[in-house]
């Protein structure tokens, strides 16, 4: 059991940068272990863990059945798409990595395989951001590479939108988020000085991701994410030079002629432009429909349903553009609420262990913060590799062994510059 978690964990570190389905194949092996497991009495899951378990299978279980109660009560024309269905699997994921971690975590092997992972992606995020992508993919990848032939420079001086091995701009940028917390907790509190410095590196190109990939959101985000890690992980002279750096890069972002109009387009797209529009249909979806919603998956149906009078186009009627917003419309209060519930048991549960040390925990921290920021523009469970990343350092999070890779809880109170 320990060699197939093992293998499992080392695989979905790979699929974090590779691809989207090497992920989903990871949740659903992983889905199937933590079955296994937890039909042997020797399973123990600390009590916040089990209530954080409990609440996220009662929410994939309502996420099941909404469509069922959506079509018996009207509320909905159709069954929702497979691939949209499916996506119930990825609710779970995070708990299934925090019950397989419990038979042991092969730490090391993780960070090696994602810092190396994110260093070649970002480096070829570089490249795609400056170099027009001519490569054709082969037709069964079914790829879509519009979006890195598309230039938001300038004739005289092109600039493209980098997507990684995953050729996509947001879940390039989106999933470099999630590593980003992690990423920050070694680079904080790392028990060895090269480690430290190899963090710091992986740091820099998880930052070039969404700046490369011209994701406003995600890289206000990052930017957030490392403030926060500052002021809570750093002090003295550390801080002091990460707050400058932080600074730095915001005035790289500022003189850049791409970022400038890009920033200068986002007040518009939040009022009164497309992330408006979707909201206000997300916002006549809960009106109709408050307690049960639509159904998990049947956002865009619904949407389209009302095209005559809101003008909704078949993109933005994807989601409301908005986390809690598209719940609420798609599974209703009862979904809103489990929600709500998951989320502050995991935060619950992931602060107990930061206060005990775990590195772990303090970057699945971080990263929390960054899903929740991101999640006020974005429904992100709508791409599987973004939810998946971030599950995956969730659970982490939450299994134990972490302890060593950080400094001692004695020795960070008198090194210098630590937290």
């Amino acid at each position: 059991m320990r060699r197939a978690v093992t293998i499992v964990l080392a695989v979905w570190a790979v699929g974090l940068v590779l691809a989207e389905g090497l992920q989903q194949l990871c949740a659903g092996v992983a889905v199937l272990l933590a079955l296994v497991l937890a039909g042997r009495r020797e399973l123990r899951l600390e009590p916040d863990v089990r209530a954080y378990v409990r609440a996220t299978l009662a929410l994939a279980l309502w996420q099941l059945v909404s469509p069922a109660v959506a079509l018996v009560t009207g509320a909905a024309e159709r069954w929702p798409r497979g691939a949209r269905y499916g996506q119930v699997l990825d609710t779970v994921a995070a708990a299934a990595v925090a019950t397989i971690g419990t038979v042991g975590v092969p730490w090391l092997l993780i960070g090696g395989l994602v810092a190396g992972g994110w260093l070649v992606a970002s480096a070829l995020g570089l490249f795609q951001h400056f170099v027009l992508w001519n490569w054709e993919p082969p037709a069964f990848l079914k790829l879509n590479l519009s979006r890195l032939q598309e230039n938001f420079g300038t004739e005289q001086e092109p600039r493209y939108a980098a997507g990684g091995f995953l050729f996509h701009r947001l879940r390039f940028s989106h999933g470099a988020i999630a590593i980003l917390g992690p990423a920050l907790a070694v680079l904080a509190r790392g028990r060895v000085a090269w480690r430290r410095g190899l963090a710091g590196v992986v740091v820099c190109a998880l930052l070039l991701a969404p700046y490369a990939a011209f994701a406003r959101a995600a890289l206000l985000a990052g930017f957030a994410v490392c403030v926060l890690a500052l002021l809570l992980l750093s002090r003295g002279t550390a801080r002091k030079a990460g707050l400058v750096v932080a600074a730095a890069l915001a005035v790289m972002v500022a003189v850049t002629p791409a970022w400038r109009e890009r920033m200068g387009k986002a007040a518009e797209n939040l009022f009164g432009g497309e992330r408006t529009l979707a909201m206000s249909v997300g916002w006549r979806l809960v009106k109709a429909h408050p307690l049960v919603g639509v159904g998990f998956g049947n956002h865009k149906p619904a949407a389209l349903a009302t095209q005559s009078e809101t003008g909704i186009t078949d993109l933005l009627a994807t989601d409301a553009h908005n986390l809690w917003l598209t719940t609420w419309a798609e599974t209703g209060l009862i979904g809103l609420v489990l929600l709500a519930a998951v989320h502050v048991l995991l935060a619950r549960a992931l602060i107990r262990r930061h206060r005990a040390g775990s590195l772990a925990a303090t970057g699945a921290l971080l990263s929390f913060c960054g899903f929740h920021i991101l999640s006020l523009v974005h429904y992100l469970p709508f791409h599987p590799s973004v939810h998946l990343s971030f599950a995956f350092v969730w659970g982490l999070g939450l299994c134990q062994g972490s302890e060593v890779l950080g400094l001692p809880r004695g020795e960070e109170r008198s090194t210098p510059g630590g937290p």
